[in-house]
């Protein structure tokens, strides 16, 4: 029994101890820091003042970041301009050289133009030619009223058919008019591909013929076949 109070004793005593030396470190503590306050945490990194000075910083790079990329692009646009320009004073010389060396040509086209036109009258409203010396089949006939600037006659009604060949009753003219179509039961246009507007036949004339081409004579319309040799009509292109 003796020997248990005695370790009852020591616990408590190494209590006592252990209270008592606590006491005296806390007391060192508060009189180096010379207040009962814990001490305070230290200040993080990013304070507002530092996120002020990166927004700072990023706006003076973010700027110069931009000017640089608007001065690149104002020296690529100085750059293009001045190629375009370059370009355009190429092609504006080019375009004299060659209107210089077209300029003869025209003159001779105008010039060769106006001996075509000379040799077409006005009858009517229009300008036809009649060929009245040689005659020739009828596709040789259209060549030629297109080397002369027009085309085979196209006849729009009888008054221009009446004043057009008044006065010619014996020879035989070509016109722009043939059955060469698949069918064979069309009179035709060559120079427009569509049914003529104005067809005026001899009397009881049979006219359902393929292949043929047709010629006037005596104000009246024939056909026969396209390889014969007859005169021909033609008309001027600019004023068809």
């Amino acid at each position: 029994r003796a020997l248990e109070m005695y370790k009852y004793a020591t616990c408590i005593f190494s209590i006592f101890a252990l209270w008592n030396f606590w006491g005296v470190s806390a007391k060192k503590q508060d009189t180096s820091t010379g207040t009962n306050e814990l001490p305070k945490a230290p200040m993080p990194y990013y304070t507002i003042e530092n996120i002020d000075m990166h927004q700072q910083h990023w706006f003076t790079y973010n700027s110069l970041r931009q000017n640089g990329t608007l001065w690149r692009i104002g020296n690529m646009e100085q750059r293009l301009e001045m190629r375009l320009q370059s370009f355009q004073n190429q092609m504006e010389t080019k375009l004299r050289a060659l209107k210089q060396q077209i300029e003869p040509y025209m003159e001779n086209v105008k010039m060769s133009n106006k001996i075509k036109m000379s040799v077409f009258k006005k009858i009517g409203s229009r300008h036809f030619y009649l060929e009245k010396q040689k005659k020739m089949p009828w596709d040789s006939a259209y060549d030629t009223c297109r080397q002369m600037g027009g085309h085979l006659a196209n006849i729009l009604d009888e008054k221009e058919l009446n004043e057009i060949f008044s006065e010619e009753t014996k020879k035989k003219y070509w016109v722009d008019i043939n059955s060469r179509a698949n069918d064979g039961a069309s009179w035709i246009s060559t120079l427009s591909g569509r049914d003529v507007p104005f067809l005026k036949w001899k009397p009881n004339l049979a006219t359902n013929i393929h292949n043929h081409c047709v010629y006037i004579n005596s104000n009246e319309m024939y056909f026969e076949n396209c390889a014969n040799d007859n005169y021909f009509a033609c008309q001027a292109e600019q004023w068809a």
